[in-house]
C-alpha cells in the first residue's frame, strides 16, 4: 500500500510540475493573484510532503521484509544445523539454555513452546526487528514474576531465572500491550 501511494503522488508531483510549467511559459502574468500563487504552494507542499513519507514507509516496509526475510533464512539454518531443537544442556547442576526469538514480521514471538529442565534457566532472546522493541518476562506458574530481561530493538538480551521448579510458567512481552495481543507462550519446565 505504502509503495503504491509513493507512486501515486509521485507521479501527480511530476504530472502537476509539467503543467504548472507549461501554463507558466504560456501565460506571462502567472498566477495571476496571491490567492492563486499561495494555492499553487500549497498545493506542491502537500504533494512533496505526501511524496515523501510515503518514500519513508516504502523504504522502511522493504528494510523490514528484507530483515524477515534473512531472519527466517537464519531461523531454517539454525534449527537444520541444530537438528530443529530449542533447547540444550547447561552446566552441571541442572536447568537449560533456551533460545528465544521474537518473528521480525509481527508482534509474536516465533515460538510459544519451550521447556526446559528444573534448575537454573538462561533464556537467550533475540528481537531481530528494528523497528518495534521486545523483552522476555517470565512468571511463575502462581502468576508472580520471576524477572525480565532488557528490552531491545534489532539486538540480544539474556534473562537469568534461578532454581526453576517443575511445572508450567508463561513467557511474555511486557512492552506496551504485546502480551494482550498474544505475544506469550509457555515455558514447561520438568
Amino acid at each position: 500500500m505504502n509503495e503504491t501511494l509513493f507512486y501515486v503522488f509521485g507521479i501527480a508531483l511530476i504530472l502537476s510540475a509539467v503543467v504548472v510549467s507549461v501554463v507558466g511559459l504560456r501565460f506571462e502574468n502567472f498566477p495571476a493573484t496571491r490567492a492563486i500563487l499561495a494555492g499553487t504552494v500549497l498545493y506542491f507542499a502537500g504533494l512533496v510532503g505526501a511524496t515523501a513519507i510515503f518514500a519513508v514507509l516504502n523504504a522502511r516496509d522493504e528494510q523490514q521484509h528484507r530483515e524477515a526475510e534473512q531472519a527466517a533464512e537464519e531461523t531454517t539454518s539454525t534449527t537444520e544445523a541444530s537438528g530443529g531443537g530449542t533447547t540444550s544442556a547447561a552446566p552441571s547442576g541442572g536447568g537449560a539454555a533456551i533460545k528465544l526469538a521474537a518473528d521480525p514480521s509481527q508482534i509474536a514471538y516465533a515460538t510459544t513452546s519451550l521447556s526446559a529442565q528444573a534448575g537454573n534457566v538462561t533464556i537467550d532472546f533475540d528481537n531481530p526487528n528494528q523497528a518495534i522493541p521486545h523483552d522476555v518476562c517470565v512468571d511463575s506458574p502462581s502468576g508472580d514474576e520471576l524477572g525480565c530481561s532488557d528490552i531491545v530493538t534489532g539486538d540480544t538480551s539474556t534473562l537469568d531465572l534461578s532454581n526453576l521448579k517443575p511445572g508450567k510458567y508463561t513467557f511474555f512481552c511486557s512492552v506496551d500491550s504485546h502480551q494482550q495481543a498474544g505475544m506469550e507462550g509457555t515455558l514447561t519446565v520438568q
